[in-house]
């Protein structure tokens, strides 16, 4: 079991944030569904000696209209393994299959060409089954595919929404902390995982201050984009990175005077 293998290891990389000159960076898992029960044990297991528990987990808790395999508890167990979960859509299934954006996503882009009311309504629904999944409500939202129509202060329920570039607060308009974010999952079309691997560089140096992201999904084991995001947590941490959570960013954020 997961849980037992990790049990014995040691979180002397995590340390708090709050003091003067720490570098942070956020790890993050996409797709966190148990249809990806193999693949999210695996990544799991070779970031944990790198981050320990520092890990940022999109949840689907209805993945394609499904809660199957939610209640297992094996599924739990990695769930517990991470310092913090957030919503990541309801279904991550979009409702408009034959749009481009769509069809290059294979409908994931599950907010995108709906209004505020619909999208509020399919994040309450989310909501609720998360909660029924962790005992509580997300304080963040990641939107699936990153695609959200809207602005982060329509959704006052939540605390933060993590965009590509960006954690916004929904409470607090103008509470902004800029994020460069290296993702390799861009769609059907593998070849453009190394494209977002660019973008994150270039996202670094045009805004040296931004806190690097690195996302990281099921589907960049199968296509073998693991080692590079291992890579670059290493350089990250070689660097004096410390890794930490949106929630404690943003915490921080809105205690700035």
């Amino acid at each position: 079991m997961a849980d037992l293998f990790y049990s014995g290891l040691s979180t002397d990389r995590t340390i708090n944030i709050s003091g003067q000159g720490i570098l942070p960076m956020l790890v993050a898992i996409h797709d966190f569904s148990p249809v990806f029960l193999r693949e999210l044990n695996e990544i799991i297991e070779r970031l944990y000696p790198l981050i320990r528990r520092q890990v940022s987990a999109a949840v689907v808790p209805c993945w394609h209209g499904s809660t199957k395999g939610n209640s297992s508890n094996d599924y739990r167990s990695l769930l517990d393994l991470v310092e913090e979960r957030l919503l990541h859509g309801w279904t991550h299934q979009s409702q408009f299959p034959y749009h481009p954006i769509s069809l290059l996503t294979g409908r994931a882009d599950e907010m995108r060409g709906l209004d505020r009311q619909t999208i509020v309504q399919r994040i309450e629904a989310g909501q609720a089954a998360f909660t029924e999944l962790t005992n509580q409500p997300a304080l963040g939202f990641v939107p699936p595919a990153w695609q959200l129509p809207i602005c982060s202060t329509d959704l006052a329920s939540l605390r933060f929404v993590v965009r590509y570039g960006a954690i916004e607060s929904c409470r607090k308009p103008g509470r902004v902390r800029r994020l460069a974010t290296w993702s390799w999952d861009w769609g059907r079309l593998g070849w453009l995982s190394r494209g977002g691997e660019i973008l994150g560089q270039i996202q670094s140096l045009c805004h040296p201050a931004a806190v690097p992201c690195v996302v990281i999904h099921p589907i960049d084991l199968r296509r073998g984009y693991l080692p590079q995001a291992e890579q670059l947590i290493r350089q990250f941490l070689d660097r004096g990175y410390v890794p930490t959570t949106a929630t404690q960013l943003m915490s921080e954020r809105e205690e700035t005077p």
